[in-house]
């Protein structure tokens, strides 16, 4: 039971005071903001209608949509994704835009979401900044964050605790049959079945890339599969690097230059009667439905998400 006042002994009724001016002067802690309750705990949550502060379940402080903004999203991940052109839709300039990616469909794997609220083993977002699935399933495309080093296990902890504590901060909007892209909206064939049919949209560039171009990023690629890589070529030839993630890297005015096949080197490549430079190299030609797939998209403008107009 704790003493009465009376009868404390001088020497630490001293200290009781020097402590009080010290968390006068000191405020609540480094960067808190918070204050703390009656009982001497950080106070949780955050009354302005924020993130949660550290309220979540995982009791990891720094497991907030606005830490990871700062310290992930709005960092490293808008080197590419931001705005309108964003990569597969998924922008992440800022928490708003964060937040819409939260049961927004995968337009990589449309069996799953970017992020599950509550669930961060079926996150898509997960798989790709751990380069795996939790049961080394295997991804679409590169590593996030692409032509950056992987992010720290701190980084990925975080971003972890953030998703399995609900992701405070965001409204969750599950989104199922289509891929969410913005203003946009694909509907999916078959109702949105990920088993009945397609799920990319015809004549963009998730559609050509599955259709026509998967194959070349075994060579094309910053993680190349193909054995011939180190033994017969240095991947990525000539430093082109076809991965889904790298539409603004492909669609340049050389690589693929938008409505002028005949300026495109890829299709030059593509289309070359010398086995020893046409591409896919080493491998039977691309077959002519998947020419002209490609052909077509480069034709309309070669549009990241854009429906082109039907010409057949």
């Amino acid at each position: 039971m704790t003493q009465a006042p009376e009868t404390l002994h001088g020497p630490f009724v001293r200290l009781l005071i020097c402590l009080a001016a010290l968390s006068l002067l000191g405020g609540c802690g480094p960067g808190s903001g918070k204050g703390l309750d009656e009982n001497g705990n950080p106070i949780d949550g955050d009354p302005g209608g924020g993130d949660g502060g550290n309220g979540g379940a995982s009791g990891n402080p720094n497991a907030t949509l606005s830490w990871l903004q700062n310290n992930v999203f709005g960092g490293t991940c808008t080197q590419c994704h931001t705005g309108a052109a964003a990569p597969l839709g998924v922008d992440w300039s800022s928490e708003s835009a964060s937040c819409a990616n939260v049961g927004r469909t995968s337009g990589e794997m449309p069996t799953m979401v970017v992020i599950e609220s509550g669930n961060p083993a079926e996150s898509y977002l997960i798989w790709k900044v751990e380069g795996t699935g939790p049961n080394d399933e295997a991804i679409v495309g590169a590593q996030m964050p692409l032509s950056n080093p992987p992010l720290t296990a701190e980084a990925i902890q975080n971003m972890r605790d953030w998703i399995a504590d609900g992701t405070l901060g965001c409204q969750t909007q599950q989104s199922t049959g289509f891929v969410n892209s913005g203003a946009t909206k694909f509907d999916l064939p078959g109702g949105g079945d990920p088993q009945g049919g397609s799920t990319y949209p015809v004549g963009t560039w998730t559609n050509v890339w599955h259709e026509s171009l998967q194959l070349c990023a075994t060579c094309h690629s910053i993680n190349p599969t193909s054995p011939a890589c180190l033994n017969e070529l240095e991947c990525p030839p000539s430093g082109v690097v076809l991965s889904i993630d790298n539409y603004f890297g492909v669609v340049d005015g050389d690589i693929v230059a938008p409505f002028d096949p005949g300026a495109s080197r890829l299709w030059r490549r593509v289309i070359e009667m010398d086995p020893d430079h046409r591409m896919p190299y080493g491998l039977a030609p691309l077959s002519q439905e998947q020419q002209d797939i490609l052909f077509n998209w480069i034709v309309d403008g070669a549009p990241f998400q854009t429906t082109p107009s039907e010409r057949r």
